[in-house]
């Protein structure tokens, strides 16, 4: 996990994204509808390993049943839509979603539109024209703590009740336990925020990877002697706790450079302003522009106020230093 190297595969591609499944956005697309399928149904914002088993268990449906391994998911998690202020933020980006989904190998990936078509519908509704009429759904696979339909009114004992009148077998997951402790997107944000992002791997079964674009900074780094690569997130994903980390960047040309992170508000520099920038080892190109991810591997100390610039220099060579040892 360390390494990424399962992170992307070699496969075809949808939007650059590595991938062998069939991804189709929107229901309103699907033409002709599915007639017999294993269907998987989440938000699967993190794609973590309680996700992960709802995935595999609708595949390997499909494979002993020999019928279509389809995930539906979302354009947006629902809290998103439903009460916005109150959303938390994104554990994963659209494309990482969907690059982690391909991964564990379905069919089709569906990504619903989640709008007033969707939010609107009944229980009934949703099992008959999207379940039933569009997915062709012969075994139905959800968390046990799934709601769906208007007013979350959709629950496991309707579903449950459901199966004979329209057609499915459900079958619904108890949570899975990581160190003891359940597996949720909540559990694995409290991690990132305490700087807990190896136990946070360990319940997402990946690397957690913060997503962005590379883009021009005020250049104080450079002026000090540490030129950084300041990155705009590519959605309102969790950032880990403030400080300074050991990191590997993900460059989109497929390259893995080391380097020393800080997220903060740069408080030795009066007006800096918040930001997440990182100092790449031993690199020295323009890559204004680049889309990159960065894995936190260790962290190495919080943010700081120091009294002079020079004082701040001095740190800034022992943290690259701490980084490197932990890479």
């Amino acid at each position: 996990m360390r390494g990424c190297k399962n992170y992307r595969r070699n496969a075809p591609t949808y939007k650059g994204i590595d991938i062998s499944m069939n991804v189709i956005e929107g229901l309103d697309t699907l033409s002709p509808p599915f007639a017999n399928s294993a269907v998987a149904i989440g938000a699967f914002d993190g794609i973590h390993v309680g996700h992960q088993a709802i995935i595999r268990t609708a595949v390997k449906d499909a494979r002993q049943q020999n019928r279509t391994a389809i995930v539906l998911t979302f354009d947006r998690r629902p809290a998103t839509v439903i009460d916005p202020e109150r959303a938390a933020p994104y554990l994963t980006t659209p494309q990482q979603r969907i690059r982690l989904i391909g991964e564990l190998q379905p069919d089709v990936l569906v990504v619903a539109k989640f709008d007033s078509s969707i939010y609107e519908l009944s229980p009934e509704a949703f099992l008959q024209q999207v379940l039933k009429d569009k997915l062709g759904a012969k075994t139905i696979v959800v968390g046990n703590n799934f709601f769906f339909g208007k007013n979350r009114a959709g629950d496991i004992d309707f579903l449950r009740r459901s199966q004979a009148a329209y057609g499915f077998t459900l079958d619904a997951l108890e949570p899975v336990s990581v160190s003891g402790v359940m597996a949720s997107s909540t559990r694995i944000r409290e991690l990132l925020r305490d700087g807990d992002v190896q136990e946070a791997e360990r319940m997402l079964g990946h690397p957690y990877l913060l997503a962005g674009k590379v883009v021009q900074g005020q250049k104080l780094g450079r002026t000090l002697g540490f030129p950084t690569a300041n990155l705009d997130l590519t959605v309102r994903q969790l950032v880990p706790l403030d400080g300074i980390w050991a990191v590997r960047a993900f460059l989109d040309d497929g390259r893995t450079v080391g380097g020393a992170c800080s997220i903060g508000n740069r408080p030795t520099i009066e007006g800096a302003g918040r930001s997440i920038e990182t100092f790449l080892f031993d690199f020295n190109e323009d890559i204004y522009g680049m889309e990159m991810e960065l894995q936190f591997i260790k962290y190495i100390r919080p943010e700081l106020k120091f009294d002079s610039l020079d004082s701040l220099v001095v740190q800034m060579k022992a943290d690259v230093e701490a980084a490197k040892k932990a890479l």
